[in-house]
């Protein structure tokens, strides 16, 4: 993908410059023609900071919405998209629309159109599709397709409620700290020394505190910032991000939520991919795919290699050790009636009600320990500043 400047005329043969990103000249020309406009010009822009244009959950809803509402609607699909395109609010689904509708032109299907576009269209989402197109049942899977994002939105919503109490309160711990350490207790440190006072014990720790961050406080703030961008990079490499994901599933509690979170992510995606009719290979690969820990796609992947390797799926499931015997119940009794489908849905209901429970567990035990962490800092700041006051008040009786 590039960024091109251009010229174009109008259907009034009015001379129109702007700027737009297309993967070459073709693709450009292609773009304009879609609405309307006829390429006199174009040149690929030099040091230019590029970012590719991505599609969040709540787009890709929307955008699927109304790519569903002109099919159900029998609005041609090339007009439809060029009105998507032209008259959306949203720059992201405009843009997404026009490079379909480009590509649509040069006689690609909309799944291989989506293909051109992985930064905009999950692998998941483009394999429903195709398997829409397949089967010729491409509205009904745009509709499991939306059902599946809005859960998925649903559940990432969920988790970062729960998560937002114990990040307020330790942002504001943070807070506290840094105004009793920058502002009160260096003034606090001058009346004690022109007192001449000894120090009690919480002073001096506290005093011993606040000596480190003043002496190394732009190492301590760079240590900071760079933690995010050092972890960045080190999940970037396939070694760090095993490191990483097999560091947060030994947490206790925590890793119980993690690895549920993924479990319910692999088996809403099956169930979601088996009913849009796609082969069996294709539902595995994909499914395995949209696990985020690598350790637990492992196991989904040595799963996949099972089953296409001749064996049922309970039993690989079984035999990974990965899973609970109530579950691979449930997978073998769905393979023996025929509900396979309606069977995964119900376990990924499973684990959408176990993970609120799991993530109350956590909090039992997280909330405790933040009220102990904010009595201790209490207790140490009023007797750093107390005892010294008492001692103080005790030599002006004297």
């Amino acid at each position: 993908m590039a960024h091109f400047n251009y010229r174009a005329i109008d259907e009034n043969s009015m001379v129109i410059k702007g700027k737009r990103d297309a993967s070459d000249e073709d693709d450009l020309e292609q773009i304009l023609r879609s609405n309307g406009l006829i390429l006199l010009e174009a040149t690929k822009s030099r040091f230019v900071f590029y970012r590719k244009p991505r599609l969040s959950d709540k787009d890709l809803v929307n955008f699927t919405y109304l790519l569903n509402l002109i099919l159900s609607s029998g609005v041609p699909l090339m007009s439809g998209l060029n009105q998507m395109a032209q008259q959306s609010a949203n720059k992201r689904i405009a843009t997404a629309a026009s490079f379909i509708q480009s590509k649509l032109e040069s006689g690609k299907s909309i799944s291989d159109s989506m293909a051109e576009y992985p930064e905009l269209f999950p692998q998941f989402y483009i394999s429903m599709v195709r398997a829409g197109e397949i089967s010729g049942n491409l509205e009904q899977v745009l509709n499991d397709v939306m059902a599946y994002l809005e859960w998925q939105i649903k559940l990432k919503k969920d988790v970062k409620a729960a998560l937002a109490y114990p990040a307020i309160v330790l942002t504001a711990v943070a807070v506290l700290i840094a105004v009793l350490f920058i502002f009160i207790m260096p003034k606090f440190m001058k009346i004690l020394a022109d007192f001449k006072v000894g120090l009690p014990l919480p002073t001096k720790i506290l005093v011993f505190i606040v000596g480190i961050i003043k002496g190394y406080w732009p190492l301590i703030l760079l240590g900071l910032i760079s933690i995010p961008f050092i972890l960045r990079i080190l999940y970037g490499t396939s070694t760090g991000r095993r490191v990483i994901d097999t560091f947060f599933l030994r947490i206790p509690l925590f890793g119980e939520l993690v690895r549920k979170l993924n479990h319910s992510r692999y088996f809403r995606t099956f169930a979601t991919l088996f009913r849009s009719g796609l082969n069996m290979n294709e539902i595995l690969r994909v499914s395995s795919d949209v696990v985020k820990n690598t350790v637990i796609a492992d196991s989904f992947y040595k799963v996949t290699d099972a089953v296409l390797g001749g064996a049922q799926l309970s039993k690989a499931l079984r035999d990974s050790g990965e899973f609970p015997p109530l579950l691979v119940n449930m997978v073998e009794i769905g393979e023996q009636t025929g509900t396979l489908d309606n069977t995964i849905l119900r376990i990924s209901d499973v684990y959408d009600r176990e993970i609120p429970e799991t993530m109350k567990k956590i909090f039992t035990i997280v909330e405790p320990l933040i009220i102990v962490l904010l009595g201790g800092l209490v207790l140490l700041t009023v007797a750093s500043f107390f005892l010294p006051l008492y001692k103080i008040i005790g030599g002006i009786r004297r």
